[in-house]
């Protein structure tokens, strides 16, 4: 049995955020079910979705990350070697009225290095961040698809309590938080 290649986390600055950072990074999402809200509950339904990142998504997304830092939050990457094969960013902003809610942006582990603990540990790492920046909560707008949800389910997330407005990527998405005490 193949020995699993050890892997870093460290934070990124705006310089370690190069034009070819993402180049071969694999993000590849065929979404055949998602959860949809009925009636004030969460549903199984069919999707057929496509999520595939190209060259220009991957600039994007670049820039996004050196805008989250930029503001004060932060951008972590898990490397093996030089290969970045997962990246999160936590929003340096903290809103909400219930709770003090810091905003995951994004999580993302390379298709090929999946079921290795990697987005484990980057959220693990986000909420230490989270508490740094003073709040009590992460809030997370994510993509409602049965396996990203199953994801953030497994790692203790909940339906959030409150709608951080500010912090919604997409209305269709599930609004999930997180409470950051380890």
């Amino acid at each position: 049995m193949e020995q699993l290649k050890k892997f870093e986390v460290k934070q990124l600055n705006i310089a370690d955020i190069t034009p070819g950072l993402l180049e071969n990074f694999v993000h590849y999402q065929k979404i055949t079910k998602k959860w949809v809200k009925k009636n004030e509950v969460w549903e199984l339904t069919n999707a057929s979705i496509l999520r595939e990142w190209n060259t220009e998504k991957k600039s994007w997304i670049a820039k996004y990350m050196c805008q989250q830092i930029e503001r004060g939050g932060i951008t972590l990457g898990a490397f093996c070697y030089e290969h970045l094969i997962g990246f999160c960013c936590v929003d340096g902003m903290v809103s909400g009225n219930s709770a003090k809610y810091a905003n995951l942006t994004m999580l993302f582990v390379d298709d090929n290095w999946k079921r290795n603990g990697i987005g484990s540990l980057l959220l693990q790492e986000a909420r230490k961040h989270a508490i740094k920046l003073g709040a009590e909560k992460l809030f997370i707008s994510a993509i409602p698809s049965v396996e990203t949800i199953a994801f953030y389910l497994k790692m203790g997330c909940v339906d959030a309590n409150e709608i951080v407005e500010s912090f919604i990527d997409a209305e269709d998405d599930r609004y999930l938080e997180l409470t950051v005490n380890l």
